[in-house]
């Protein structure tokens, strides 16, 4: 607890000096013109394209006080155990500031099967602080087992999975190849530290979203929760809007703490070879 409240009155003292970070923010869609709710409502009814080649770069801000960046780059189609997959890369970075006392660097790999969009193996190399943890999953479709090594210390331990199981950043990319209207109820079978989770996601409203770096969006938000095991999983609040369109982009997300709420705001889309 100590530990936390240090970081907190640091990140308040850098705010102070550098004032705070240009978030997204969010007003409710106009009924008339190019974007009423009724045309977008069309549009996100219409199969979305995953696009490869891309790279999305997130702000991550405390309460507006800039913190660090979330890169996130779906790179082309490689051949993965006989199967073509999506090769998809997520690194959470904590900006200079922050890292003085609490440097984070994680990485995380997902394998994303082209032809139904699960997860065939996903990787995490966690380095927040002290802590230190290299994790492989390997997805046994046909033993319906998931394989998890730790390369940390050696260990590995076998779970078992659902069909379509997803990782967690399979998920996403999952998700965004859904089309959806507004009240519905989305539900993903998610393997994290060896469990199955069925987590859901409510398409609640839908809204415009300005980004200071990319413009205005229409969007529309989901509030995901999960449940394991029927009981639901109660750690931490969020929810997520994505572009009502065609390309599905994940455009800017909240999620509430103890100590306010923590921001990630796409500032740039980016082609790769």
């Amino acid at each position: 607890m100590r530990k936390i409240q240090v970081i907190l009155a640091f990140l308040l003292a850098i705010g102070l000096c550098q004032g705070c970070a240009n978030t997204g923010s969010v007003k409710r869609l106009k009924k008339t013109g190019e974007f009423s709710e009724e045309n977008v409502s069309v549009s996100m009814k219409t199969p979305p394209e995953f696009h490869s080649n891309k790279r999305f770069i997130y702000l991550i801000a405390w309460n507006g006080i800039p913190v660090g960046r979330i890169v996130t780059e779906v790179k082309g189609i490689i051949r993965y155990k006989e199967r073509d997959v999506y090769e998809v890369v997520l690194v959470t970075e904590s900006n200079k500031f922050l890292s003085k006392i609490y440097r984070v660097e994680d990485t995380y790999t997902s394998y994303v099967d082209v032809m139904n969009m699960t997860s065939r193996r996903y990787e995490a190399d966690r380095k927040e602080g002290n802590y230190r943890k290299h994790l492989v999953v390997e997805y046994d479709f046909d033993e319906r087992e998931a394989i998890y090594t730790n390369l940390t210390d050696g260990s590995v331990n076998r779970y078992p999975i659902k069909d379509n199981v997803q990782d967690p950043l399979s998920a996403m990319c999952y998700f965004m190849t859904l089309p959806v209207s507004l009240g519905d109820k989305i539900e993903i079978i998610v393997n994290l530290n060896g469990k199955n989770y069925d987590l859901y996601g409510q398409v609640e409203s839908i809204d415009m979203i300005k980004l200071p770096e990319i413009g205005s969006f229409p969007a529309f938000k989901i509030r995901p929760y999960a449940l394991l095991k029927g009981k639901e999983v109660k750690k931490g609040k969020g929810w997520m809007y994505f572009s009502a369109d065609k390309d599905r982009l994940p455009l800017y997300g909240v999620v509430r703490i103890p100590f306010g709420k923590v921001t990630a705001t796409l500032r740039t889309v980016e082609d790769i070879s």
